[in-house]
């Protein structure tokens, strides 16, 4: 394994007048690690003395944040495996002018999950959490990262956040594992550019029945700060974006943003047409390493016919997309097939075109 130590960030330049409030992201091996921040002007340097242990690769993003503007990207770096001392790497996006100087080392091989779990167990800060014991917690974190179905909201309606925290655990269990210990710990954790914190009411509930002490705490949380962490904006008004009772669709893009950590985020609304298209959009960020969630009306899955199909469920795409567009002089219509993470298991989705277009709604992706 390599070892990336980051020496300083110096401002040659900064983007904005003024100071920079910048932002350093850094991926690990596709994996979001906790952001760091510090406003920067001309001349300064910022010794972050952080080191990150990995096996294929890192990239890391600079960012202007410039709320309630959009952030200014200032630019990435790739770092290799390759062995290094004394490195330099240069952001200078948008008349901006960032140096960093960063080492790559050798190191022994580590598993960052069972790290990261011994870590939680060696902690002596206790948990904030009433309810829920530690041993219960790691015990629930230890099954989840062996098997990401174990993850279940069983009979609640927290279809959304689950369908996310199963993409975290699948695609990230060590940033899951580090999740869940800051909320048992501290009542909170630091997403991409927002820190998630859930009322005291739920801190102090008891885990609702069905549900294991991590899905609840984390999923609950997830659930419980939607309209505080992604309130309603003039864009968010529209007919797909008011689903009573559900994750809407700016909010599961908040998500997949701050959670998964994953920069380009899209919804294509199919309520009106485009159901087939919208398949292939989440076929092709699945296979470009990145995530989609659908919006369905949950008797796709199974079950009785609703009278009128609704949008009331959300399901992580988990590929296997296979699409017959029919013959439309035979009056044949098409017909698809895909898989799909719901309620603990994978599902074999088979439909005609018009059941299909009936029950989807819509799909969020991430890249």
């Amino acid at each position: 394994m390599r070892q990336l130590i980051l020496g300083q960030l110096k401002c040659n330049e900064t983007e904005d007048w003024g100071a920079d409030e910048c932002r350093l992201e850094v991926l690990v091996d596709g994996t979001l690690q906790p952001h760091l921040k510090r406003s920067l002007n001309d001349g300064n340097t910022w010794s972050l003395n952080q080191t990150y242990t990995f096996n294929d690769g890192v990239e890391i993003k600079l960012w202007d944040e410039d709320s309630p503007d959009a952030d200014d990207f200032l630019g990435s770096v790739h770092i290799t495996a390759g062995l290094t001392s004394g490195a330099t790497a240069a952001f200078t996006r948008d008349g901006a002018n960032y140096q960093l100087r960063y080492q790559v080392i050798d190191v022994p091989d580590v598993d960052p999950v069972a790290n990261a779990i011994a870590a939680f167990e060696q902690s002596s800060q206790p948990g904030v959490w009433p309810h829920i014991t530690k041993a219960e917690l790691i015990q629930d974190i230890r099954a989840t990262v062996t098997n990401p179905l174990n993850i279940n909201q069983n009979y609640t309606p927290f279809c959304g956040p689950t369908a996310i925290v199963f993409e975290l655990v699948s695609k990230q269990p060590a940033r899951y594992v580090e999740f869940c210990r800051a909320l048992y710990e501290t009542g909170q954790f630091r997403g991409r550019t927002k820190t998630v914190r859930p009322s005291d009411g739920l801190r102090q509930s008891k885990i609702r029945s069905g549900m294991s002490a991590a899905d609840w705490m984390l999923i609950a949380t997830l659930r419980d700060t939607e309209n505080l962490i992604f309130p309603v904006t003039g864009d968010s008004g529209s007919l797909e974006n008011n689903v009573a009772g559900i994750t809407t669709p700016w909010e599961m893009k908040g998500w997949i943003s701050e959670v998964l950590g994953y920069s380009q985020v899209d919804f294509e609304s199919t309520f009106v047409y485009g159901e087939f298209d919208a398949m292939k959009s989440a076929d092709a960020a699945r296979r470009q390493g990145g995530v989609a969630f659908v919006l369905i009306d949950a008797a796709m899955l199974g079950g009785s016919a609703p009278t009128v199909a609704f949008p009331n469920h959300w399901v992580a795409y988990q590929g296997d997309l296979s699409i017959d567009n029919g013959v439309w002089y035979k009056h044949d219509s098409g017909h698809i097939r895909f898989k799909c993470y719901s309620w603990g298991s994978i599902y074999s989705v088979d439909r005609g075109e018009g059941s299909f277009e009936d029950y989807m709604w819509g799909v969020v992706t991430g890249r």
